[in-house]
C-alpha cells in the first residue's frame, strides 16, 4: 500500500477509505491490492480544498484489475487555527458529503419514480469527516473523457445550454424530492443546506469584511476609469450593507425555492466532447454550497462569474428560455405543477441581479487569474486574513492593468447592465 507523504494531507487518502470505496462501488466480492495518490490538477483549479486523483488496483474473481478515483481532501491548517475557521472548513465537508452520498441519490430517486435519467453528478463512494482529516473519494470522470473548460475564455452558447439544460434538471428534481419528504421540507431533513455564514455569527462577520475588502478594491479600479465614478460611489454606498443584502437574496420564498448547486461556475462544470470538439455531456461537481433557495440565484451567480458580456446579453433570452423548458419539462413528465411561469422567472432574474453583481465582484478575478494570481485560501482562513486581503487588493490592481485587458471589459460589462436595470444609479 502506499500514500503520499504528510506534508500536503495527501495522506489522508487512507487504505480504509479506499477499501471502503472500492466497497461503496464494486461491491463486497472485491480486495484491495494497492493505491497510489497521483496529482492531476494544477494551481487555479481548485480554492477550497485538494482535489487529486487514487489510482488503484484490485483483485475481482482471481483476476488483478485497475481503477481510479477522485479524492478531496482539506488543506493542512496550523494548529493555532480559530475554532471557527476549523468548524467552517470542517461544516463544508459534511455538507458536500451529505450531499453527494445522500441527496443526490434522493434526487436521482425522485426522477426515476417518473423515469426520467439521473442528474448529472460524479457518484459519491465514501468520505472520513473527522476533524481535520477531512476526505470525500468520489468517482472519476477522466477515463469518461470529461474535462474542464478554459474558464479565462468565458462561456459560449453550446457549453452554456448544456448546463442551464442540467441546472433545470436539478432544480425540478428538488421540487419533485422536496415533495416527496415526509415533512415536506428539505432544510429540516437536511440541516446542512443552511449556510454557515447565515447561522454563525463569526462566520457572518468574516464574509462580510471579505466582500467589504474585494468591494472596496473593485471601486479603487473603477476609480480608474473615467465616466464610471457612479460605479465607485455605488459599491463604497453599498460595502457595508453588503451581507443584509446577500441574505434577503438567499432567503427561501416558496413559488421559487429549488436546491440551488450554489457555486455553478465555469471551474465547477465539466464537460465530454464528440470526435468533432462539439460538447455533448455535461457533468456539475463540487457540491459544498449547495442552498434551498430561489432558482434565480444558480442563474445570476452562472451567467455573471462565467461569461463575457456580450454572449450573456445577447442570448440572454435564449438562455433562460432553456432553463425553464428544462426545468418545467421534467416537472411536465412527473405530471408535476410548474410552481412559475416564464415570465415570472424571468422578472425573479431581475430582482435578484443583484445577487449575480455582487458574487462576480468576488468570483470574476477568480476565474482570470494567471497562476501566479491565484489565492491562497489558508491564508485568507487565518485569524483575520491581513495578509491574504492585502495581497488580492495588489493582485486585482495588477490585473485590471495588465495587457491582456480581460478583467476590466467582464467588469464593466456586468456594471453597465445593472446600470441598465436600475440596480446602479445612472
Amino acid at each position: 500500500m502506499s500514500a503520499a507523504p504528510t506534508t500536503d494531507n495527501r495522506c489522508l487518502v487512507t487504505e480504509a477509505l479506499v477499501k471502503a470505496t472500492l466497497k461503496a462501488d464494486k461491491g463486497d466480492s472485491v480486495s484491495l491490492v494497492s493505491y497510489r495518490v497521483e496529482d492531476f490538477t494544477k494551481k487555479g483549479d481548485n480554492y477550497g480544498c485538494i482535489v487529486t486523483g487514487v489510482m488503484v488496483r484490485y483483485r475481482e474473481g482471481g483476476e488483478e484489475k485497475k481503477t481510479s478515483y477522485v479524492a478531496k481532501i482539506t488543506h493542512p491548517l496550523p494548529q493555532v487555527q480559530s475554532d471557527s475557521t476549523v468548524d467552517f472548513v470542517h461544516d463544508g465537508f459534511v455538507k458536500e458529503s451529505t450531499c453527494f452520498i445522500e441527496i443526490a441519490s434522493k434526487l436521482n430517486e425522485a426522477l426515476r419514480q417518473h423515469g426520467i435519467t439521473d442528474l448529472q453528478f460524479p457518484k459519491g463512494f465514501a468520505s472520513c469527516l473527522e476533524t481535520r482529516k477531512e476526505a470525500i473519494m468520489m468517482e472519476d470522470l477522466r477515463p469518461r473523457g470529461f474535462k474542464m473548460y478554459d474558464r479565462r475564455r468565458g462561456m459560449d452558447v453550446p457549453h452554456a445550454t448544456l448546463v442551464l439544460q442540467e441546472m433545470g434538471r436539478l432544480h425540478a428534481a428538488s421540487v419533485l424530492m422536496e415533495a416527496a419528504l415526509p415533512n415536506k421540507d428539505m432544510q429540516k431533513t437536511w440541516p446542512v443546506l443552511v449556510d454557515m455564514w447565515i447561522t454563525d455569527e463569526e462566520a457572518h462577520l468574516f464574509f462580510k469584511r471579505m466582500m467589504e475588502e474585494q468591494m472596496e478594491t473593485v471601486a479603487m479600479v473603477m476609480d480608474k476609469i473615467p465616466n464610471y465614478e457612479n460605479v465607485a460611489k455605488w459599491i463604497r454606498d453599498t460595502k457595508e450593507a453588503n451581507m443584509d443584502i446577500l441574505l434577503d437574496c438567499v432567503r427561501v420564498e416558496s413559488k421559487f425555492a429549488v436546491l440551488n448547486h450554489g457555486d455553478c461556475w465555469i471551474n465547477n462544470i465539466l464537460f465530454r466532447y464528440d470526435d468533432d470538439g462539439k460538447p455533448v455531456e455535461v457533468m456539475l461537481v463540487d457540491l459544498q454550497i449547495m442552498r434551498k433557495a430561489s432558482a434565480a440565484l444558480d442563474l445570476n451567480y452562472f451567467f455573471y462569474s462565467s461569461f463575457i458580456g456580450p454572449v450573456r446579453k445577447d442570448n440572454l433570452q435564449e438562455f433562460l428560455k432553456t432553463y425553464y423548458d428544462s426545468f418545467s419539462g421534467v416537472l411536465a413528465d412527473a405530471d408535476f405543477p410548474v410552481p412559475f411561469t416564464h415570465q415570472e422567472l424571468h422578472e425573479e432574474y431581475r430582482r435578484r441581479m443583484i445577487f449575480g453583481c455582487l458574487l462576480g465582484l468576488i468570483v470574476i478575478p477568480l476565474v482570470l487569474s494567471e497562476p501566479e494570481d491565484v489565492a491562497n485560501m489558508m491564508e485568507m482562513l487565518d485569524e483575520k486574513g491581513e495578509k491574504f486581503f492585502e495581497e488580492r487588493k495588489n493582485v486585482i490592481m495588477k490585473m485590471s492593468e495588465r495587457s491582456d485587458g480581460l478583467l476590466r471589459p467582464r467588469l464593466l460589462d456586468m456594471f453597465d447592465e445593472m446600470v441598465e436595470a436600475g440596480i446602479i444609479p445612472a
